[in-house]
């Protein structure tokens, strides 16, 4: 009898923190990160494990590991960038999730206070001027346009919520995770997924 592994996509590593909770699962993982420095810190961080695989690459597009996979996360890379870029890097987990696997996700949300201040980049694109992500581009997002963006995964859960309510309050301080609001979205691929 063949064993199967579970493979999971990780869009961003931050610090690798999302890791050790998906080798829990009996998996492996294979991550992506658009920043060579994190993602050299990350795999160092990792580099006795060989079930942890992580490329310096764009999240746009097919993942760069080849095969399918049973499962993804970002938790916050996806706040960051553009619609285009959002876009793309779900038509590329479209691409690499098994059929109906599931897609968990962390979303900008227009609920939040500072969508609409700093520099704005685009309808639904800000950079902050000042304080600790001065000009990183935010992406934001109302239910509708959630929808549409997830328009080929079968929606599971959207729920805006309070980043003081959630592992949010670990990456801001608490009066500023108190205002931020995101979206937390379950989703499951289409059913022509690569699987």
């Amino acid at each position: 009898m063949r064993v199967v592994t579970p493979r999971f996509l990780l869009l961003g590593v931050g610090n690798g923190r999302n890791i050790p909770a998906l080798l829990a699962n009996g998996g492996s993982v294979d991550a992506i990160e658009e920043d060579p420095a994190r993602a050299g810190a990350v795999a160092a961080r990792f580099a006795g494990e060989p079930r942890v695989r992580i490329a310096t690459a764009p999240y746009a597009g097919k993942p760069p590991f080849g095969g399918s996979y049973d499962g993804a996360l970002s938790t916050n890379a996806l706040l960051h960038g553009s619609q285009a870029g959002v876009r793309a890097a779900l038509a590329g987990c479209a691409l690499a999730l098994r059929a109906g696997a599931p897609l968990y996700l962390v979303l900008g949300s227009r609920s939040d206070p500072r969508f609409g201040r700093g520099r704005r980049l685009d309808d639904a694109v800000f950079a902050p001027t000042e304080g600790p992500e001065a000009d990183v581009p935010h992406v934001y997002f109302d239910a509708a346009g959630v929808r549409e963006l997830l328009a080929d995964f079968a929606l599971v859960a959207l729920d805006e919520t309070s980043a003081a309510e959630t592992a949010g309050r670990w990456a801001h301080d608490a009066s500023d995770a108190a205002h931020i609001v995101h979206w937390f979205v379950r989703a499951r691929a289409p059913s022509t997924g690569s699987g």
